[in-house]
C-alpha cells in the first residue's frame, strides 16, 4: 500500500521561494545584457555617424542592413536604432550613470530620457528606479506628477526653513549685538 504525500501548509515554501529568486536573477541578467548590447549597438552608431558625411542617414541604412539580414529582430528599425545612438550619447560621459544603466529596464531609460529636462533630474529617477525596481507603469505615474520637481521644492523649502532657526542659535550664541549679528547675516 503506497502511502500519499499530503504536505502541510507552507511546507514547501522554501522550494517556490528559490524558483522565484531564480527567475528574478535570471530577469535581472538578460536585462543587463539587452541594455549592454543597447550601449554597444549605440556607441557603434554614434562613431559610425560621427565619421560619415551623412550623419543620421547612416542610421537608415544600417536599419535597412538589420532588416534584410535578421528579418525576424524585433527593435533594430531607425526608431529603435536612434534610441540606442541617442542612449550612449546621453550617458556616455556621465560616471554617476554608469552603475545604475543595467539595474533600469530599457521602457524606464526610454522614459527618463525623453521626460527629464536635465542631467539631475535622469539621475533622480534612475536612482528612485533602481532603488524603487519602478515599473514602466509607476516611473510613468511619477513623471507624471512631476515628483522630481515637488521633491527638489519640498527640500529647497526644508532648506529656507532652516535659516531662520540657525539664525535664531546664533544670535543666542554670540557675544556680538543680537540686532547688528542679525543684519550682518541676512546681508549675506
Amino acid at each position: 500500500m503506497s502511502k500519499e504525500l499530503t504536505p502541510k501548509t507552507g511546507q514547501f515554501d522554501e522550494i517556490i521561494s528559490i524558483i522565484d529568486n531564480a527567475r528574478t536573477r535570471a530577469l535581472k541578467a538578460v536585462n543587463a545584457e539587452l541594455i549592454q548590447m543597447y550601449w554597444n549597438v549605440g556607441e557603434y552608431l554614434s562613431s559610425l555617424c560621427a565619421n560619415s558625411g551623412f550623419g543620421d542617414k547612416v542610421i537608415d541604412e544600417v536599419a535597412a542592413y538589420i532588416a534584410e539580414a535578421n528579418p525576424g529582430v524585433k527593435g533594430f528599425n531607425r526608431r529603435g536604432l536612434y534610441r540606442m545612438k541617442q542612449f550612449y550619447e546621453t550617458y556616455k560621459d556621465d560616471e554617476f550613470v554608469t552603475p545604475l544603466v543595467t539595474q533600469i529596464s530599457w521602457t524606464n531609460h526610454l522614459l527618463i530620457m525623453s521626460g527629464s529636462k536635465s542631467a539631475e533630474e535622469r539621475h533622480f529617477y534612475m536612482t528612485l528606479c533602481a532603488k524603487e525596481h519602478y515599473s514602466k507603469r509607476e516611473l510613468e505615474r511619477q513623471m507624471d506628477s512631476a515628483y522630481y520637481e515637488r521633491y527638489m521644492y519640498r527640500r529647497m523649502c526644508e532648506a529656507a526653513s532652516l535659516i531662520p532657526m540657525c539664525l535664531n542659535f546664533l544670535i543666542c550664541r554670540s557675544s556680538i549685538p543680537s540686532v547688528t549679528f542679525a543684519r550682518r547675516l541676512q546681508a549675506i
